[in-house]
């Protein structure tokens, strides 16, 4: 077996096994709802933010999410599956890091990628083998590619060798009652082939995936 499929079958096995750990990087309207869901069904789950008063308020089990209840939070904290930090020097313990920042419209109506920028400085810092780095920030296509994978392979780590990469729009619809985190499909779009095998429904790359956040946007009825 070559090195980088042994890489990816550990990882796969400790997604299988519910072993990884599991980062979430921001903690916003799509962050904490994502964060805790993982968490419900058995992974260990870091929240790292860099907002103090966030980190704060969820490690007393106080939700400050519409859609997340402040007694799930608490079971969650209190059981230890939910930790949040404002440590990012903790992402190299991560067995996968979901990067869910804001990008709020700049002027020019595009969104601002000057979060999803910093976020992935963040965890270049920290980056090692085996890591599985995931885009979830609503974003314009190519952003996975053109913006995150130059600066995740600044230190020499190789894309689908030494770590993994996708982009998977979020799908939070706040306030959605009748489509929610478990019963809404996820599109996952990678630049490697190993990015075929995991569950969800796999696309070609990244480009593809973001043309269909932004489709499924345009159809949306709110």
């Amino acid at each position: 077996m070559h090195t980088n499929s042994m890489i990816f079958h550990i990882l796969k096995e400790k997604f299988r096994n519910h072993n990884a750990n599991l980062g979430v990087l921001g903690l916003g309207y799509v962050g904490l709802p994502l964060a805790c869901e993982f968490a419900k069904v058995g992974f260990r789950v870091t929240g790292f933010e860099v907002d103090a008063a966030k980190v704060k308020s969820l490690l007393a089990g106080k939700s400050y999410i519409g859609d997340i209840e402040s007694q799930e939070v608490r079971e969650l904290v209190e059981t230890k599956r939910l930790k949040a930090t404002t440590d990012f020097a903790k992402l190299r313990g991560m067995d996968a890091i979901v990067v869910c920042v804001p990008t709020p419209l700049n002027k020019t109506k595009d969104p601002d990628v000057s979060y999803i920028d910093q976020a992935a400085r963040k965890i270049a810092r920290t980056l090692r083998r085996g890591q599985l780095i995931i885009l979830e920030s609503t974003t314009y296509p190519g952003t996975t590619r053109e913006n995150v994978l130059p600066l995740l392979g600044s230190r020499g780590f190789r894309v689908g060798r030494d770590f993994f990469l996708a982009f998977s729009p979020e799908r939070i619809d706040p306030g959605n009652k009748q489509y929610t985190l478990p019963n809404t499909p996820k599109v996952v779009g990678g630049d490697h082939s190993n990015m075929q095998r995991p569950g969800g429904h796999p696309v070609q790359p990244d480009r593809q995936a973001g043309r269909t956040r932004l489709e499924r946007r345009s159809r949306r009825i709110d």
